[in-house]
């Protein structure tokens, strides 16, 4: 019961303060416009120039697919990382770490908290944009579509927060933590099908995007494919296994950190 209400206390007070500032809220969808917008005007006309189907797959399933993408990242979950490093390089973890409040908990309300108020802004401005110019796929009127949405969404939140968080623990050892930050991102935004859709991967790049931390972590992108009728399951299943793989090794790396700062730093 403590937990949960310091997350609502974290998400209103995080929220509250989005909203005194209508002007980060615009840059960071004016961003997301920008970048995702061009890519799906790239796509229409590459789709256009195949009578509107590549690879079996329509161009309405590679708008939302990607929308739903960038969407997501404005949750910003990655941030988490920078938090955490700079908590334990400025030492102000260890004044954290003697809070009667689980330090990796308190970081990751406060990751939602502070993404979540754009998130939905930009979810709702633009489905409806797509709805208006796009159109919706038959895949996302099936009653299936919205639960398994949801649920997946609801797993990419939590294996994102873990992985970035791992790398955040990395700071005990390495203290710069952002070339491994670089190159999970980059793993992220390659196979989670942010420039090129997931439905368009070649056989052996699929399967990493399926199998891989990295590509479970933004499967929301795969909910509006035919497919997705047949494999919810199965995705859904990967999402949970990596949740467990990477809550262990996060509890693992995370005692044994907490260790160190009681020895070393009393």
């Amino acid at each position: 019961m403590k937990e949960i209400r310091l997350a609502k206390k974290i998400i209103k007070t995080l929220v509250k303060d989005r909203i005194q500032y209508p002007a980060r809220l615009f840059a960071d969808t004016t961003s997301i416009v920008a970048r995702c917008g061009i890519l799906l005007l790239l796509y229409s006309y590459v789709f256009g120039l195949n009578n509107g189907v590549v690879s079996g797959v329509t161009f309405d399933m590679v708008a939302w697919s990607m929308f739903f993408y960038f969407a997501f990242s404005t949750l910003g979950l990655s941030r988490i990382s920078d938090s955490i490093m700079q908590d334990i390089v400025s030492g102000h973890i260890e004044v954290l770490l003697s809070k009667p409040i689980s330090y990796l908990s308190y970081r990751a309300w406060w990751q939602i908290g502070a993404g979540i108020y754009p998130f939905l802004i930009t979810m709702i401005l633009g489905s409806i944009a797509l709805v208006l110019t796009v159109g919706v796929p038959d895949t996302m009127i099936n009653a299936l579509f919205l639960p398994t949405f949801l649920l997946t969404l609801l797993g990419a939140i939590i294996i994102s927060l873990l992985v970035y968080s791992l790398v955040g623990l990395m700071s005990f050892w390495i203290e710069d933590v952002k070339p491994a930050y670089w190159i999970t991102d980059k793993a992220v935004m390659i196979l989670g099908g942010s420039y090129l859709p997931i439905a368009l991967f070649p056989d052996f790049m699929y399967k990493i995007a399926l199998y891989s931390p990295f590509g479970a972590s933004v499967f929301v992108t795969h909910t509006v494919y035919e497919s997705w009728a047949i494999v919810w399951y199965k995705l859904i299943g990967i999402q949970m296994t990596w949740i467990l793989v990477l809550g262990l090794v996060l509890y693992l790396m995370f005692s044994k950190a907490v260790k160190n700062v009681s020895v070393n730093g009393g």
